[in-house]
């Protein structure tokens, strides 16, 4: 349970991280299909969480990453997806409203 409400604060840290060094709200690496492509232009098959958090962070995580996150962890790291996958969900439905309300 410790380690679960440490996972919280960290998701928001590994976010925070990631969209700073990434340069703010384009800073989401994957592909829609799943794909990585890191700063230097490599494209891997997958990227890091702390990647993953910064797509989820600005709603936009691909749904092809969100399945497979965290499925081959322990259950801190199944929680971590968990929580970025949660944050992702707030961050679309945030961004619904504000696009509801700027029509």
């Amino acid at each position: 349970m410790k380690l679960f409400a440490l996972s919280i604060p960290l998701v928001a840290v590994a976010a925070a991280v990631a969209v700073a060094a990434g340069g703010g709200s384009s800073s989401c690496g994957y592909n829609e299909d799943g794909s990585f492509v890191s700063p230097d232009g490599q494209v891997s098959a997958f990227g890091t969480m702390t990647a993953a958090a910064a797509c989820a962070a600005d709603g936009k995580l691909p749904d092809v990453v969100a399945a497979r996150l965290g499925v081959l962890g322990d259950e801190e790291t199944r929680q971590w997806a968990e929580e970025i996958k949660k944050m992702d969900a707030e961050a679309r439905q945030q961004r619904e409203k504000e696009d509801a309300g700027q029509a």
